[in-house]
C-alpha cells in the first residue's frame, strides 16, 4: 500500500493496457488530487481549480472554461475558413497550365517516398525554395506530414499511439 491506501502493482501479465502510477505521475511533475472515489490530475506548473458552480451561469469552472474554449475555436474556424477561400483561389489564379497538360512538380512530390533520411532531406531541400512552397504548399503539406508520420514510427518506433497532425 502507498501513502493515499492504493495497493501498487508494477507488472500485471492480464492487463493489455497501460494503467497509470500516482507515484510516477507525482515524480514527472503532475498534481494528483484524491477526494474520496475520485482522482483527478493536473498538468505540470497548473494548479487545480476550485470546481463550484457559478449561481449566474450555472457551470463549473470547468464547463466555463471548456466553454470559453469551444467559443474561440468556433470564431477561429470562421477566420480560418475566410483564410482557405483566399488561399485556393490565389491558388488556382496562379496555375499557368491547361487542364490537359501534367504538372510534372506535383507527380514528383506524389512520387517520393520515405525509406532512409536521404528523402526526408529531399523533401526538406524542396521547401527552401519559398515560391516554389507556396506554389505547391498542399502536395508538401500532405508529404511532409507523411515523412513527420514515417519518422516517428520508423526512426523513434513509435506506433502505440496515434500521429498527431
Amino acid at each position: 500500500m502507498n501513502q493515499y491506501g492504493f495497493k501498487v502493482f508494477f507488472y500485471t501479465p492480464e492487463l493489455d493496457r497501460n494503467v497509470l502510477s500516482m507515484d510516477q505521475l507525482m515524480l514527472q511533475g503532475y498534481t494528483v488530487k484524491v477526494n474520496g472515489e475520485k482522482c483527478q490530475i493536473y498538468p505540470m506548473f497548473s494548479t487545480p481549480i476550485s470546481n463550484i458552480k457559478n449561481d449566474v451561469t450555472g457551470l463549473t469552472k470547468d464547463e466555463e472554461i471548456g466553454e470559453r474554449g469551444r467559443r474561440i475555436v468556433i470564431n477561429d474556424s470562421s477566420v480560418h475558413e475566410g483564410y482557405k477561400a483566399d488561399y485556393l483561389n490565389a491558388y488556382f489564379e496562379n496555375l499557368n497550365m491547361s487542364s490537359m497538360e501534367p504538372d510534372w512538380n506535383i507527380m514528383i512530390i506524389r512520387a517520393i517516398e520515405f525509406h532512409d533520411f536521404s528523402n526526408c532531406k529531399s523533401l526538406l531541400d524542396m521547401l527552401e525554395d519559398a515560391e516554389y512552397a507556396l506554389k505547391y504548399k498542399h502536395e508538401l503539406e500532405t508529404k511532409f506530414e507523411e515523412m513527420v508520420k514515417w519518422f516517428l514510427i520508423n526512426s523513434l518506433g513509435i506506433n502505440t499511439r496515434s500521429v498527431h497532425p
